[in-house]
């Protein structure tokens, strides 16, 4: 299976119906028409949401973008940060009217009417018979759409405009389409903390009874999915379906956010005009024996690989949180201890911005990296809520009946100006801190709370380390990584090492999903135990070019200090200096690389 090419065009929707409308008035055979949720306007990192999608339009290589279906204030930010920076044609689409106006594709008189729900069907079929398509406030018939290759795509019912990415996805590797029913968040959440607990005791089950226990939940919340003889699958929705069909190699996507922009980052680092990738991060802290990091070496040099290894004293926080967002890889192999970290209990009461008497509960991991200063540190923190005004934040039924308002907001915009200014009434010592997922480095917790990675790039992230799938495939992906490959439950330093190896050696040009699935089998046979999972787009493969790295890598630091001392200037004339201060850290760091690349390449 080979990427496609993609469009030339691009659709930012926030309705899922005009979208699926408008993919089968662009549809090329053969090609990927990119179709990406709006920006999130509401989020205070507003301008990263913006920033992405603009970043997708230029891997995409879009000349005209589309807009179905957003608000004033996101087509406004989105449509003004296109048309600056790139000649792009931009287009609102606000009915089937605007879009018979354009006259942007092929034209049809053949028309597929279909119901109110399981849209991804009916755009498959439209597609694949030349149609357009008609919505009509009915159910839709049960059915699916049939493969023409082998590959399906399985996809949750939850998220319309996930089905609609779904079904531009399966059209355009002439794969089959198959929707299960979407799974409540508290399920999967339960499902996902099963797989956590798996090997710790806390059951009457061994290890291999929960592996075969959860196999079976997952089969069943799948239904009898199609798959042909020898067929493979890429599952999109909130769960590591893959683990329960062993017997096919298997990749997943999250639903929900961004599915658009991580099937454009995977599609576009496969097209022939795109970079030259080689830039390769190894990290070490020596919290456990990590044979594959030498191995790595010795397999990627070899093939051109620009190496770069923090081992031991320099993998330390500050050093590797640093270079996970500001540094350019390609890619990116951890071998350290993961899992979620202990940490404490913070009951906060304060008066919202109505007026209201509130007590927020949230337990917070904490990780510490050095400064310059050797009396400050820098302190990193996941939270995860526990109770509102005395409320399980995990009880959905119960959250129904509360009043939120403006709760999450008020509290978020007060944690913001720092714990000097808002300080918990009340802390507890807990002993893990649910989703914290943190990376052992030598010095302290790493706690990964990135809105970009590798200098907004899109690296292959391999985060060889027990537990590491959970909330950080999500969260990696969703900070730019086309492609991850993490563990559900803890694995030996011997078997990590042995997968790792197969892949980059004997499995090495395979599509990662291929590559993955074939290492598995060579290292645990027929046995239940297979922890590693991949998320990416199917077809994506681990690359190494000829190329010289050191030049790129300066070209790109280069473009980097650039804007990102505009920023600092911009900043400090309009007199912020809580962003002024920020920026002029991350100008520093930047400026650091920067030497160091000019100097080799001079």
């Amino acid at each position: 299976m080979k990427c496609p090419p993609i469009a030339d065009r691009i659709v930012f929707a926030d309705d899922a119906k005009l979208a699926a409308q408008l993919s089968c008035a662009l549809f090329e055979p053969g090609f990927y028409l990119p179709v990406c949720d709006g920006p999130r306007m509401q989020r205070p990192d507003r301008d990263i949401e913006v920033l992405r999608r603009h970043n997708v339009a230029g891997r995409a290589r879009a000349e005209i973008a589309y807009f179905a279906g957003l608000q004033d204030n996101a087509f406004d930010a989105l449509s003004g940060s296109l048309t600056s920076r790139r000649s792009l044609a931009c287009y609102r689409v606000s009915s089937m009217d605007d879009i018979a106006s354009l006259k942007p594709g092929r034209r049809t008189s053949s028309v597929l009417h279909w119901g109110r729900d399981r849209i991804g069907v009916g755009l498959l079929k439209a597609l694949r018979a030349g149609q357009s398509i008609i919505f009509e406030e009915r159910p839709s018939e049960y059915d699916w759409v049939a493969s023409e290759t082998g590959h399906m795509v399985v996809c949750e019912e939850g998220e319309a405009l996930a089905q609609v990415i779904a079904a531009n996805y399966a059209f355009a590797l002439d794969a089959g389409l198959f929707l299960i029913p979407e799974v409540d968040r508290d399920r999967a959440e339960d499902l996902l903390e099963a797989f956590y607990k798996l090997q710790d005791g806390g059951t009457n089950l061994s290890p291999e009874e929960g592996q075969a226990q959860l196999r079976q939940e997952l089969q069943n919340l799948c239904g009898s999915i199609p798959i042909p003889d020898g067929g493979s699958v890429t599952f999109i929705g909130k769960l590591p379906y893959g683990y329960a069909y062993p017997e096919y190699p298997t990749t997943h996507l999250s639903e929900y956010p961004d599915l658009g922009c991580a099937v454009v980052n995977g599609f576009a680092a496969e097209q022939q005009r795109r970079p030259s990738s080689g830039v390769v991060v190894l990290v070490d802290p020596g919290t456990t024996p990590a044979p594959e990091i030498q191995s790595a070496i010795e397999l990627l040099e070899p093939r051109g690989a620009f190496i770069r290894v923090y081992q031991d004293r320099a993998a330390n926080v500050r050093h590797v949180s640093e270079m996970l967002e500001h540094f350019p890889y390609d890619i990116l192999i951890i071998a350290t201890h993961c899992g979620d970290s202990s940490g404490y209990r913070w009951t906060h009461q304060f008066k919202d911005s109505e007026g209201l008497e509130r007590t927020v509960v949230t337990d917070v991991a904490v990780g510490f990296a050095r400064t310059d200063k050797p009396d400050i540190l820098k302190v990193g923190q996941f939270f995860r809520f526990v109770s509102v005004d005395g409320v399980d934040w995990t009880d959905r039924e119960a959250k129904s009946r509360m009043y939120v308002g403006n709760v999450m907001h008020d509290f978020n915009r007060l944690l913001g100006e720092g714990p000097n200014k808002f300080k918990p009434v009340k802390k507890e010592n807990v002993a893990r801190v649910v989703g914290s997922s943190a990376l052992l480095m030598c010095d302290s917790n790493l706690i990964f709370a990135h809105h970009t990675i590798a200098n907004m790039g899109t690296p292959i992230v391999i985060n060889n380390a027990c537990l590491s799938w959970h909330r950080l495939a999500h969260d990696m992906m969703f900070a730019g990584a086309r492609g991850y490959i993490g563990t559900l439950f803890p694995v030996l330093s011997s078997e990590a090492a042995e997968v790792a190896t197969k892949l980059l050696n004997e499995h090495w040009g395979k599509p990662l999903a291929i590559a993955l699935w074939s290492a598995q089998r060579d290292v645990y046979g027929s046995r239940l135990r297979h922890p590693y999972v991949v998320a990416g787009v199917f077809p994506q493969k681990l690359q190494i070019d000829p190329a010289d790295h050191p030049a790129r890598i300066k070209r790109q630091l280069a473009r980097t200090l650039e804007g990102y001392r505009a920023l600092l200037a911009r900043a400090e004339a309009e007199g912020h200096a809580k962003r002024a201060a920020l920026l002029g850290d991350i100008v520093k760091i930047v400026e650091g690389e920067f030497s160091h690349f000019n100097g080799l390449c001079s």
